[in-house]
């Protein structure tokens, strides 16, 4: 098949874009022919990616690479008016040129203010992407039963966000991982920047409640930085070594982390802006089976006063007792799923 995926393929890395990646991989693993354009505000530095530059710099390149396609796939957030508009825009062009249109919307902003879009505009843009689009493809059961009320045709399919951890590690990248191997449990901060919620709930966490089986994976949501990176060091100076830093442009070193993590917090982003850094962040409990990690329970935190001791308590909780997520029965795993939405007609 002839494939246009659009998403999210740059750094910093989190679930959403290394679930694109995974994707990308299998499907250039058996051989389909893939065309990648990048939506992220930052540039991919992988060759073969299609940077944009502008909401019209994108639409012209959709355009460009719609030609002589079979499938045309957007993933995205949804959360900003440009990135609905970049949905539609590709689900017409789409039409233009006869290719099957399919859009993935990662849960994250979108089951949150989904309901909160402006009826001058807002709804009316949801409703022609759900009209017009083959497939709508959702990550968890939650934002799909949220997003019914614009449903308008029999279009919807659950299949849950997935990554698969890169098994060509280097030796340095081995040598960073080694101290998760003895650790009981995995926690990872990522798009960590200073100041944010994340930050505060990190250095209580460091200076009051993790526990020496517990490693820490730290990654900025910019280039490694010295001084924070010095700073996190000293609040958990008695926790050496627990902390694990890794640059947040290393796909292999972010996608090994999150396979192994029993807990991630997050910044929440879209198209690669952060949003909320003060009041807001993102909780994940990973499922890890066979080859993949599976993400079906995720929660939205919204600071209401001074809530960074609340919640580092209860991130300790979660940690120190076992985390049981009952495993939800796949008939197929979401690869094998994206695949069958492919092919049919």
């Amino acid at each position: 098949m002839r494939i246009l995926l659009i998403g999210n393929f740059a750094p910093p890395y989190e679930e959403e874009s290394l679930c694109n990646f995974t994707l990308l991989n299998k499907l250039k693993e058996e051989k389909h022919d893939c065309c990648v354009i990048n939506t992220s505000i930052n540039p991919s530095k992988d060759k073969g990616i299609i940077n944009t530059k502008g909401f019209f710099d994108f639409t012209f390149k959709v355009f460009r690479y719609s030609w002589r396609k079979d499938i045309l796939h957007i993933a995205t957030k949804a959360f900003t008016r440009i990135a609905l508009l970049k949905v539609l825009v590709s689900i017409l062009w789409s039409k233009l040129f006869f290719v099957k249109p399919i859009v993935t919307i990662y849960s994250e902003m979108f089951s949150v203010f989904g309901q909160l879009r402006s009826k001058a505009g807002g709804h009316q843009t949801i409703y022609l992407i759900f009209s017009f689009a083959k497939k709508i493809i959702f990550g968890d059961k939650d934002t799909l039963d949220i997003t019914s009320r614009y449903k308008i045709k029999d279009n919807f399919e659950l299949v849950p966000l997935f990554i698969q951890a890169s098994e060509d590690l280097s030796e340095g990248e081995l040598l960073t991982l080694q101290k998760l191997r003895n650790k009981k449990k995995v926690i990872v901060f990522s798009n960590m920047n200073y100041p944010s919620l994340l930050f505060d709930i990190l250095n209580k966490m460091l200076t009051e409640h993790v526990d020496s089986d517990i490693a820490i994976v730290i990654s900025f949501s910019e280039k490694l930085s010295a001084k924070l990176q010095h700073a996190i060091e000293e609040a958990g100076s008695n926790l050496k070594d627990n902390l694990v830093f890794i640059d947040s442009d290393n796909v292999n070193l972010m996608s090994a982390a999150l396979s192994r993590a029993d807990l991630i917090l997050r910044t929440m982003s879209c198209e690669g802006k952060q949003f909320f850094t003060d009041i807001a962040l993102i909780t994940r409990i990973p499922e890890h089976h066979e080859n993949y990690v599976y993400f079906p329970t995720s929660l939205v935190m919204l600071k209401e006063g001074n809530v960074s001791a609340l919640c580092a308590q209860i991130f300790n909780n979660l940690l120190m007792e076992p985390i049981k997520i009952p495993y939800m029965p796949r008939k197929k795993d979401s690869y094998e799923k994206i695949k069958e939405i492919y092919s049919s007609k």
